[in-house]
């Protein structure tokens, strides 16, 4: 006979989990179980029946290892996660169980929970609100603030999509929130539980819909139950807390979305039989576009018009010896380029500027300057095969020696280790060369800040550094393309202003 367990991990839940539980027992038609994790608090009631079970924390271990450890000690043939403040459709179970098949991460139905109610808000007839889309199951991974995430879609699109697939009661959906999800327990352990690698919590809905997917199975929404969710960011009634009942710092936050970008931007996970850009060509959801595609995003509305006049005033001014200079030493570089270096340096605030290129040592003296206008102990570090650097400014770390010499590469990440650091690729252009420096310095870059490929175009057009990084582009995908470089219009960054995300 099939069992259902339903895993509520809660932390200071006082007002809401009785309620939870409560409604979960009262609207499962089938054998069930509730496994109740008290995270490193207690309530001052516990709900006596012997489908309830209660683990008890001390201290909080978060949400990912107390799914886990709710998920081991169950004993039904399938889970759903459930947060510590929802309500359930009449006869879930028994619907859920029906209708999902084995490589499937089903969602039922999600509204937002009215905790005066305990019903889901606006909600009257559930067939209208299944017709008229009042429902959050459109939702999409894509990229706000330049970090990745679970979205919905925005309403034109969500229009559209409602209309598609009003009428299937269960569909694919790319993405999902995280507070409600039902499967195979069996399968949960085959796409290896939670993932605690994220830290306590935060992802949970990118990671879902990921391991779904990439595993070659589905996650999808089934219309024919529903669960309401008390989402705390809108008004709260009296005595209500705002806020997470697991609180979080934003470093905590970072580091999550850092570890989850790096695992499946980068194809990392042992398990996938898909990768990302199958997920994101499937879909084909808002915020993505240019990140797999070469050409890049900018060249297809710039033209060839761009590149040729690009092409003039680097005539004019490298083949021409017209170059600019910073107290008395040429730069090799265009004017505009170096505007837009100070502006990313002044929006960035890095702590270091890795410099692959010193040449004359005009640059890495105005990249100098410019960190010390805009904070305290900003240095630069300069590499350069050879030494041509007159006078050097103590100011600024030196250092004679290929750019893939390996103790060069020890040297540049010890000194960056733990730092905010920005990296400018200007020595050596051949393609090859620049592949195996993208290759081997973009662990230093933080999220964020730039990663800067010059020389990507010349006067003669896509030059060696610019193969190099629509290769890396598509091969690495921590970082994206921004649009920098179309501030000024030309100059020889054009298409190389990078951003680690």
């Amino acid at each position: 006979m099939d069992r259902l367990s339903v895993i509520i991990p809660s932390r200071n839940e006082e007002l809401y989990l009785n309620k939870t539980i409560s409604n979960v027992l009262e609207n499962a038609k089938g054998d069930i179980e509730v496994v109740t994790i008290l995270d490193g608090w207690q309530p001052s009631e516990r709900i006596e029946d012997k489908r309830v079970v209660y683990i008890d924390h001390k201290e909080s271990t978060g949400q990912r290892a107390s799914i886990n450890e709710g998920v081991e000690v169950s004993t039904g043939n399938y889970m759903m996660k459930l947060d510590a403040h929802c309500a359930v459709g009449p006869d879930f179970d028994r619907i859920l169980i029906r209708d999902c098949e084995y490589d499937m991460t089903m969602i039922p139905a999600m509204f937002n929970l009215d905790i005066l109610t305990w019903q889901p808000r606006y909600f009257d007839d559930w067939n209208y609100a299944i017709k008229k889309g009042k429902l959050n199951c459109y939702m999409f991974i894509g990229w706000k603030d330049d970090r990745m995430r679970a979205l919905y879609y925005p309403g034109k699109l969500r229009k559209e999509l409602h209309k598609k697939e009003k009428d299937k009661p269960i569909g694919d959906t790319m993405c999902c929130m995280g507070p409600g999800f039902f499967m195979h327990t069996d399968r949960f352990w085959e796409l290896d539980g939670c993932d605690e690698g994220h830290g306590q919590w935060g992802q949970q809905g990118v990671e879902i819909a990921c391991k779904a997917w990439l595993s070659g199975g589905r996650l999808v929404t089934n219309k024919d139950t529903w669960f309401a969710h008390y989402f705390r960011g809108g008004g709260v009634p009296e005595g209500h807390k705002k806020g997470f009942p697991y609180h979080i710092k934003q470093q905590a936050i970072n580091k999550a979305r850092d570890y989850s970008e790096d695992l499946w931007l980068n194809d990392k996970w042992p398990k996938q039989e898909r990768s990302m850009e199958w997920l994101v060509k499937k879909f084909n959801p808002p915020t993505w576009e240019g990140w797999y595609d070469i050409p890049l995003a900018w060249n297809k509305c710039e033209g060839k018009e761009r590149i040729e006049f690009s092409g003039k005033l680097y005539q004019h001014i490298h083949r021409m010896n017209n170059l600019p200079e910073w107290k008395g030493i040429q730069i090799l570089k265009m004017p505009t380029d170096l505007l837009n270096y100070s502006e990313v340096i002044q929006e960035t605030k890095p702590d270091f500027i890795v410099e692959i290129g010193t040449k004359f040592g005009g640059s890495s003296l105005f990249f100098q300057d410019m960190l010390d206008l805009v904070g305290e102990n900003g240095k630069v570090i300069t590499i350069d095969i050879k030494e041509q650097v007159k006078n050097k400014d103590s100011r600024i770390e030196y250092i004679i020696g290929s750019s893939l010499d390996k103790d060069v590469i020890k040297k540049v990440t010890e000194m960056t280790s733990g730092k905010r650091t920005m990296l400018i690729i200007d020595g050596n252009h051949h393609r090859k060369h620049v592949k195996w420096e993208l290759n081997k310095y973009r662990h230093i870059v933080s999220s964020g800040c730039y990663l800067v490929i010059e020389d990507c175009f010349i006067d003669r057009g896509l030059y060696g550094p610019g193969e190099a990084r629509d290769w890396f582009l598509k091969n690495y995908h921590g970082y994206k393309q921004s649009n920098r470089c179309q501030k000024f219009i030309v100059g020889v960054c054009m298409g190389g202003w990078l951003i680690k995300k």
